[in-house]
């Protein structure tokens, strides 16, 4: 038995050391391990690019690529588990249902359930807005406003903890946030800066840029591979197996996935434009005073100062070199840069300027102070000491400020600051207003021990850098470069050239102020025991009443005890996704013990899939989750019992909080019957279904022979029309044919131009005939298909058939077609419509027996739609009756000479089968018959 464990023991070594490292050394414990938990389980996020996304099925990504590195130093095989949210691959891991979540920062509350191995991986957050917010660039300029962010991703939860004053919408991933971001629905989005390029540039996100990266150290993200506290053997071989990546083997994936830009990190904060310029200009030359000590100055053969430090740490970020072009004062500066001998020009002055150049953001800020002699009354105010002497040198740029600001200031002006300060050491003035830096400088450096500040003055000098107005590109440049200038850099020089120490005058004011809020404070106190002393009486009783409170409490406890137990509706309690209670009905609706309730996921106690072949795991979780996300949830839900009988419940959750822990309280029915009943009400519908379209077909049938019975109608109306038509041509051909006889008769000679002339004369009538005969036989034909036809030419064919009975009933037809297009529609069935308006309109004129009898048609289009007016002034329908007369067997004629269908099929026809609208008024003569068309049916 010991051979056969050594022999074992052997192979396993054999096998999991033929990995491509061999200086992976792996205890037989370590070994033992890997053997038994492959493939090893690692989570593989949907949509989280460029780091671990899935794409048609096949994990892809950095991290993807970092751990089948991994994966073959050790030998062994890894599995992808996809198709689950953070949240879910969070819980799957506590539960070892997954080995490892492989891009994760640590943080105290994920130590509570998992150990991390070493960090192989740093990415900075970055904030992104929607274009026009780009002033937004910081925390802090985030306060009040709201950002979307995936749910449970790291800078998330730190956001959420440590700046309560940033709102969160939250979402699934990264990509989500970027689509609501460019639809305006929030004001920025933080992640990792590689992911959301990455998103914007393959998902066609628009509107969406980056303002800076996150200014906050724990908001870098420091990756690394998390597993379960139940597996610290894991950790230990992931460590291993991390240690043998060579830094050849990790930047090679990086730059695979991240490009050269995110490995050497230079310059990244410029665009390639912004780049390219850098690069050809190479050097940028600048005007320097060389007389603003400390601020710029030249001294022991170099340009110096505070200002000339921060444009070298800028020249060092952007690889460039400034070259100093030195001028004896702010005048002449101003000339050079208009004159383009300069490029750019550190300045206070605006005012100057502001017609030719641009200007940075301020590269340096600093007060100005109200300097006095040490034995002078302490300043309260400048207002003080106005009518007192200042001195301040000639050419200061602040000169012209304070004239303007105190226009009534008494200045001795110098010719430099050293003398400023020498006069006001020696006493020959009262005061000076200085900058700090300068004060700091000179009191230093030449020991005028004897000045001190007083009092600040609420002007504060911002030093910035004048730019042609024609170089916009640099000042972009610049203003970028200054950002990158950290707090610790401008410490350091602001304390290189001010390192010194300025005693500050007893304030008196200050301890006045203090006391008066001392005894404030002492009032405050006695008065607020005086009321204590009230309020403990009123407490006395309020305690009475609280005990009365808690019998009722208590009362009410015990009624919701057993409204809980003895419900009709079944309770459960379910935390961290388990039940851990129940009432009786809950056991009695699910047909289980309580017992075997408890400690139960509600997945387990239902089929594999629910009725819409969803997944009973995934499913109850998603409900779960949306619950706890939106307080409430219900739902249907397919039971299996511990027969293993399938039945309905309806479920209601509802997230509630019991002893600071959050727990779904789970309401469930049993609509088994109403399920039951709505089977047989959906075979009842479907039969009730096939009843109506029976009906339908009948009705269509009724309607198809009372069209029949309309056209036998019109058909004998028609033999009238016909005989009219016919009655002049054959009286014509008659009287020609005779004609030709009688000649015969008598012998008369029969020219033969005049026997052709009779003859053509017959032939023409005798082709009007047919052509009549042949525009009857079209009327009754039935249209199959709608066609394009012109308007006029339908309405002038329906006219054609009843024109000979207009004449000889002397009827004046006019026609107004305002509207000479076509129209898509059934052109027979129209004409039928319109021969029964004519033919009606006729009657009514004959019957009224009016000496002037006129009908008129109109045609104009009315938006999508024609319109036909036929109007007579027949006097119109009567008031009583005139709703009726579209009705099926309704007529206004005598009983033997009126079937009452000719209007009713017209409606039929119009509205149903032409889509349109025909309707019926009385106009101020007679009736106008208005039929509605769409131009395209």
């Amino acid at each position: 038995m010991k051979f056969i464990f050594i022999l074992i023991f052997l192979l396993l070594n054999i096998s999991l050391l033929n990995a491509k490292d061999s200086n992976i050394k792996l205890t037989s414990e370590e070994l033992i391990f890997l053997q038994n938990n492959q493939p090893l389980k690692l989570h593989n996020e949907e949509y989280w690019p460029p780091y671990n996304f899935n794409e048609k099925g096949v994990p892809k990504g950095f991290v993807i690529d970092y751990m089948n590195l991994l994966a073959s130093k050790l030998g062994i095989q890894v599995e992808y588990v996809s198709g689950y949210s953070w949240n879910q691959f969070m819980e799957m891991l506590k539960i070892d249902k997954i080995d490892a979540i492989i891009n994760i920062s640590k943080n105290k509350k994920r130590e509570e359930f998992f150990d991390f191995t070493n960090v192989y991986h740093t990415a900075a957050n970055a904030i992104y807005v929607k274009k026009g917010n780009e002033y937004i660039d910081s925390l802090e300029k985030l306060e009040g406003k709201t950002i979307v962010m995936p749910k449970g991703f790291f800078a998330q939860q730190l956001i959420e903890e440590h700046y309560p004053k940033i709102k969160q919408i939250l979402v699934n991933d990264s990509l989500e946030a970027l689509r609501l971001l460019s639809l305006g629905k929030a004001d920025a989005t933080i992640d990792k800066k590689n992911v959301l390029d990455y998103l914007i540039s393959t998902k066609n996100i628009s509107e969406v840029v980056p303002t800076n990266y996150v200014d906050d150290d724990r908001l870098i993200s420091y990756v690394s591979i998390a597993v379960s506290k139940n597996k610290p053997i894991l950790k230990t071989i992931l460590n291993k197996a991390q240690d043998s990546v060579s830094d050849e083997e990790l930047l090679n994936l990086k730059r695979k996935w991240f490009g050269t830009n995110e490995i050497l990190n230079k310059k990244n904060y410029l665009t390639k434009e912004e780049k390219r310029y850098i690069s050809n200009k190479n050097t940028i030359k600048m005007c320097n005073i060389i007389n603003l000590k400390p601020i710029e100055f030249y001294e022991e053969n170099k340009t110096q100062g505070i200002n000339i430090d921060l444009l070298n740490i800028m020249a060092k970020k952007l690889e460039i070199r400034f070259e100093n072009i030195r001028v004896n004062n702010y005048e002449i500066a101003k000339q050079y840069l208009k004159d383009g001998l300069c490029d750019i020009l550190p300045t206070i002055d605006e005012q100057d300027l502001k017609d030719n150049v641009i200007f940075t953001n301020p590269i340096l800020s600093y007060k100005l102070a109200i300097i006095t002699q040490k034995d002078k009354t302490v300043v309260q105010d400048i207002n003080e000491v106005l009518n007192k002497t200042m001195a301040k040198k000639t050419t200061s740029e602040s000169l012209s400020l304070l004239k303007n600001k105190y226009p009534n200031i008494n200045i001795f002006e110098t010719k430099d600051d050293y003398e400023t300060f020498e006069a006001l050491n020696n006493n020959r003035v009262y005061y000076a207003i200085e900058p700090l830096p300068v004060v700091a400088y000179y009191t230093s450096k030449y020991a005028f021990n004897n000045i001190f500040i007083s009092r600040y003055i609420d002007i504060v000098l911002t030093s910035k850098i004048a730019v042609s107005k024609e170089n916009t590109l640099l000042q972009i440049i610049l203003n970028k470069t200054i950002e990158q200038i950290n707090e610790n850099e401008h410490r350091e020089i602001f304390n290189k050239w001010t390192n010194f120490s300025i005693k500050m005058p007893f304030d008196y004011n200050t301890l006045w102020k203090i006391l008066i809020m001392i005894f404030l404070i002492i009032g405050i106190v006695a008065y607020r025991q005086i009321i204590l002393n009230k309020h403990n009486k009123k407490l006395k009783l309020a305690n009475n009443e609280i005990e009365k409170k808690n019998r009722q409490i208590a009362k009410q406890k015990e009624l919701f005890e057993k409204l809980y137990n003895k419900s009709a509706d079944g309770v459960l309690l379910l935390k961290d996704k388990k039940i851990i209670d129940c009432n009786e009905a809950a056991s009695l609706i699910l047909k289980y013990p309580k017992e075997e309730l408890l400690d139960k996921y509600f997945y387990e106690i239902a089929p594999k899939l629910q009725a819409d072949g969803e997944s009973s795991n995934l499913k109850s979780i998603k409900k779960i989750d949306e619950a706890l996300k939106n307080g409430v949830c219900s739902f249907e839900w397919m039971h299996k019992n511990k027969d293993h009988e399938k039945l309905w419940i309806e479920v209601l959750l509802t997230s509630i909080e019991i002893n600071n822990n959050l727990v779904i309280h789970t309401v469930i029915r049993d609509i088994n019957k109403r399920k039951q009943m709505e089977k047989e009400l959906e075979i009842l519908t479907f039969s009730l279904e096939e009843k109506i379209k029976e009906e339908v077909k009948k009705n269509e049938e009724k309607t198809a022979k009372l069209i029949q019975q309309s056209r036998y109608v019109q058909m004998g109306e028609m033999i009238s029309m016909i005989a009219h038509q016919w009655r002049q041509p054959l009286t014509a051909i008659t009287a020609t044919a005779n004609n030709l006889l009688l000649k015969n008769i008598l012998n008369q000679e029969v020219r033969k131009e005049n026997l052709s002339e009779e003859l053509t004369l017959i032939i023409d009538y005798t082709q009007h005939l047919s052509f009549t005969i042949d525009d009857f036989r079209n009327f009754f034909k039935t249209d199959k298909k709608k066609i394009e036809v012109n308007l006029k030419e339908i309405i002038q064919k329906a006219i054609s058939i009843i024109k000979t009975s207009f004449e000889s009933k002397e009827i004046d037809l006019i026609t107004n077609y305002k509207y000479k297009g076509t129209i898509i529609t059934y052109p027979t069935e129209i004409q039928q419509v319109i021969l029964v308006m004519l033919k009606n309109a006729e009657e009514a004129l004959i019957e009224n027996n009016y000496s002037y009898k006129r009908i008129e048609i109109t045609t104009y289009k009315e938006d999508d739609f024609i319109v036909i007016e036929i109007e007579d002034n027949a006097g119109g329908i009567s008031a009583d009756i005139i709703y009726k007369i579209f009705n099926p067997y309704f007529s206004t004629k005598k009983s033997k000479e009126g079937t009452g269908i000719g209007l009713y099929m017209s409606k039929i026809i119009i509205n149903e089968h032409c889509k349109g609208k025909i309707t019926v008024s009385n106009s101020n003569n007679g009736a106008i018959f208005k039929i509605k068309l769409p131009i395209c049916l």
